[in-house]
């Protein structure tokens, strides 16, 4: 690509309308981690790839780790949605994107290889429960963070005005905030109710959030 232009990719990461494409598609995983919706792949997909995880040698393990993939689209779909939208923002982008998918995938298989050679850790693994659904309306606010970035992105390239610096700002002031009160247990939602007592992470990580908000004040 670079052959043929060298700012092919600045100026594919510079298209407004590239730009709202994906503040639209970080918006809709922001309302499916809020609970509005599910994004999930067909289940005939899903079941005919794990038909075939039963397989011996190589063939079996890859399916096995497709069926993984295909289960957890909707979780990694955001997180590998935003590596892919950053490496054409940035200058070596490719090289960032190698490393951080590197990274990714070594997180996603280390576990597997960790709980395999000792698989008594397995009985410390924390519980699924209501601290998914906390971890995922987290993630929708930041996903929202997200959509207003690419937003401005589109209205600076089109001169629209309308997402100036202070407004930007100020809208990302107001994510922070409202994820800080939704940790600290006063934003509330029907299917996430606050827990009795707060943890000591979760305090930690609303403070980290206040904290953030006062940074972009200024």
């Amino acid at each position: 690509l670079d052959a043929g232009s060298a700012d092919i990719l600045n100026n594919i990461s510079t298209n407004a309308w590239l730009n709202l494409l994906f503040a639209a598609v970080f918006f809709v995983f922001a309302l499916s981690f809020f609970g509005l919706f599910e994004i999930a792949l067909p289940s005939g997909l899903t079941n005919s790839v794990d038909a075939k995880a039963g397989l011996s040698g190589i063939a079996g393990i890859f399916f096995m780790a497709l069926t993984l993939a295909i289960v957890s689209f909707s979780c990694t779909g955001p997180i590998l949605g935003t590596l892919l939208v950053g490496a054409l923002n940035q200058n070596g982008g490719a090289l960032q994107l190698t490393i951080a998918m590197a990274g990714f995938g070594l997180a996603l298989g280390l576990p597997f290889g960790l709980f395999a050679l000792f698989p008594n850790w397995l009985s410390t693994l924390p519980r699924s429960g209501a601290w998914m659904t906390t971890l995922k309306i987290v993630f929708a606010f930041i996903e929202l963070a997200l959509m207003i970035k690419f937003l401005s992105n589109a209205d600076l390239v089109m001169h629209w005005g309308i997402l100036k610096r202070e407004v930007f700002f100020a809208l990302w002031v107001l994510i922070a905030l409202a994820t800080s009160l939704y940790l600290f247990g006063i934003l509330k939602f029907k299917h996430d109710p606050p827990p009795a007592k707060l943890s000591l992470g979760r305090k930690l990580i609303a403070t980290a959030f206040i904290l953030f908000a006062f940074y972009l004040v200024p």
